[in-house]
């Protein structure tokens, strides 16, 4: 249930969201009960013999009935619905019922004023109250129409009467329930949308969980062992220092190595995150951005041109795609001495494909597959183990002053 305050249920009742049938049509209601009285006065107005001071207390106690209406809206509006305020809709029907009664007290015209007062009785009060004073309208009809003005009980009437008044208590019954259902049906949603906003929360905590738990055994194992590594080489290359051994180029040696592959472990760690221009453009928007930034960077020309339409691509294609993009250039900047680059993005039709071709010096492909950049990014060794992960291809073309081109290929349904 809400624990909203009342005042801002109170607003809603009357408003485009307002909750149950009677809330949603209280303008039609209203529209209604001034109906009455109007049809109430008109008929009465036409009678001749309705003597003029009758009929000034007449239209004043109509007056006051509208009053009386306007009034209830107004605080409504302020204090929260009737049902909230079971007193305060006690309170409003009881004076409704009693200027109505003073009504048909000075003129029969006036019991058709009623029809100001039945849709009411159900708005403002719970199923069981309405009930029973549908019977004291009913019982009030009956004693005007016979007692009240001196004559027998005329008993058709009377059953006329208690027919009309279950026929109006069967459809408030009927609105009742389809509130209640409505009401529940509301509630069950509202309890739905919780839990799956919690379970999203939970979901979304247990992946930030798990990701920092991934971090730190990468970490851990990785680069915290290296540290220790390297501290130790080099408390071995300061004794050896100290002591004059010939083994000090050999621990500064292994502490660089040590050092040049943490750095290395590292890059791959990061590399496993989403990039940033990932998530701030569309992917070939992001790789024309890298090419044209390694472009002015380095100085050198680069193109980019896409062909095919774009497919949307599972995250661990775009960031494997737009890596080898940022690898290729940055071998093409550190060793291919190039003048022109040409970067293409190719969709043709289930698979993806990068080419990024220069003109620069090349290089045989043994040489690439058995380089390992320590000054690089991705490295093309590392490049090709997550293009296989995705169940691509990675091929290199490169021939000494022929230039080079890495073409990656990749399914476009893959995924990690």
């Amino acid at each position: 249930m809400s624990n909203e305050p009342s005042t801002a249920r109170s607003e809603s009742w009357t408003g485009a969201k307002s909750g149950d049938v009677w809330e949603r049509s209280s303008w039609l209601w209203t529209m209604l009960f001034f109906l009455g009285i109007i049809l109430g006065l008109l008929f009465a107005v036409q009678e001749d013999g309705l003597p003029a001071d009758k009929l000034i207390r007449a239209v004043a106690l109509n007056l006051l009935l509208g009053i009386w209406h306007l009034g209830a809206l107004f605080l409504l509006r302020r204090i929260g619905h009737y049902r909230e305020r079971r007193l305060f809709g006690l309170i409003y029907v009881v004076g409704l019922i009693g200027l109505w009664f003073a009504l048909v007290r000075i003129d029969s015209a006036f019991y058709v004023t009623q029809m100001s007062l039945w849709s009411q009785l159900f708005i403002a009060l719970p199923i069981a109250w309405a009930a029973l004073f549908a019977i004291v309208v009913f019982a009030l009809n009956m004693y005007q129409q016979t007692l009240g003005i001196g004559i027998a009980p005329d008993w058709p009437s009377a059953f006329l009467w208690l027919g009309f008044t279950g026929t109006a208590v069967l459809f408030g019954y009927w609105i009742h329930t389809i509130i209640v259902q409505s009401s529940e049906r509301k509630n069950l949603i509202q309890q739905l949308e919780e839990t799956r906003a919690e379970l999203a929360e939970s979901e979304r905590a247990a992946g930030i969980g798990a990701e920092r738990q991934r971090l730190a055994h990468e970490i851990h194992d990785t680069l915290a062992q290296g540290f220790i590594s390297i501290i130790m080489q080099l408390e071995a290359a300061e004794q050896a220092m100290l002591d004059g051994s010939p083994t000090l180029e050999r621990y500064i040696g292994q502490a660089r190595q040590t050092a040049r592959e943490s750095l290395e472990q590292a890059r791959r760690v990061v590399n496993d995150l989403r990039p940033e221009i990932l998530e701030s453009a569309p992917f070939d928007e992001a790789v024309q951005r890298v090419v044209a930034d390694w472009s002015r960077q380095s100085g050198v020309k680069a193109d980019f041109t896409r062909t095919g339409d774009c497919q949307p691509l599972h995250p661990g294609v775009e960031v494997t795609l737009l890596r080898a993009t940022q690898e290729a250039l940055a071998n093409v900047r550190k060793h291919a001495q190039a003048a022109n680059v040409q970067t293409t993005l190719s969709y043709l039709g289930d698979v993806v494909i990068l080419d990024v071709q220069d003109d620069g010096i090349g290089f045989t492909i043994q040489e690439a597959d058995i380089k390992r950049d320590g000054s690089g990014g991705f490295g093309l060794v590392a490049m090709r183990q997550r293009v296989d992960q995705l169940g691509g291809e990675l091929l290199i073309e490169s021939e000494p002053g022929g230039g080079t081109t890495v073409a990656v290929s990749i399914p476009v349904g893959s995924s990690e």
